[in-house]
């Protein structure tokens, strides 16, 4: 039953990050770079669709589909994250915490990889966007970080077609951002495990 608590707390702690990262810094500039919730987002725009629903819609056929197409443990993995993602997304208001566009841009990316890396230290996700890449790779044999690179290609389509050019080369540089920022949370963490485990090699 703790472990569950702790569990629940840490995976709470990810979509909370992430959350905030969308509606605090990306979103209300209108960055729509960063997975399911930039989807929703830019849905809302073009069709005033509530993004909260799109969100919702668009994690419950992921898992609909990581059931069907993958396997059960990926499912479990995912559950509770999607879930939580797209109440969090409501429940936290969406408010232009900077006027600058820039210091936005780089602090929301950051922050955006930032809790996607924390749910995967504890085998999670937020879901969305992160599963096709999976499905691709295991049915089609495509590599899963060039199914990620055809997303986040799709996502910047959209971003050129209903807002503008500027918005969708924005959206790529946060892209960038979010890339190099997860590659560079996974080496820090790398770094400090090898080093808490030849500590522990030279106290044995």
């Amino acid at each position: 039953m703790i472990k569950q608590i702790v569990y629940l707390i840490r995976i709470s702690i990810g979509v909370t990050i992430i959350s905030l990262a969308l509606n605090f810094f990306l979103l209300p500039h209108n960055i729509a770079s960063a997975g399911v919730g930039a989807i929703g987002h830019l849905l809302e725009v073009h069709f005033t669709f509530n993004s909260s629903y799109t969100v919702w819609l668009i994690n419950l056929l992921m898992l609909l589909l990581t059931y069907l197409l993958l396997d059960k443990q990926l499912f479990s993995k995912i559950f509770l994250g999607s879930l939580l993602f797209p109440v969090y997304l409501s429940f936290i208001p969406t408010n232009q915490l900077l006027l600058s566009y820039t210091a936005s841009l780089i602090i929301g990316s950051s922050l955006f990889s930032l809790g996607v890396f924390y749910l995967y230290k504890f085998n999670s996700s937020n879901g969305g966007v992160t599963i096709p890449p999976i499905i691709i790779e295991k049915y089609f044999k495509i590599p899963s970080h060039l199914g990620l690179l055809l997303t986040n290609l799709i996502i910047v389509f959209l971003n050129f077609y209903i807002l503008s050019p500027i918005d969708g080369l924005f959206a790529t540089l946060s892209i960038l951002i979010i890339t190099f920022s997860m590659q560079l949370f996974t080496t820090i963490d790398n770094r400090l495990v090898n080093k808490k485990v030849s500590k522990n090699y030279v106290k044995d």
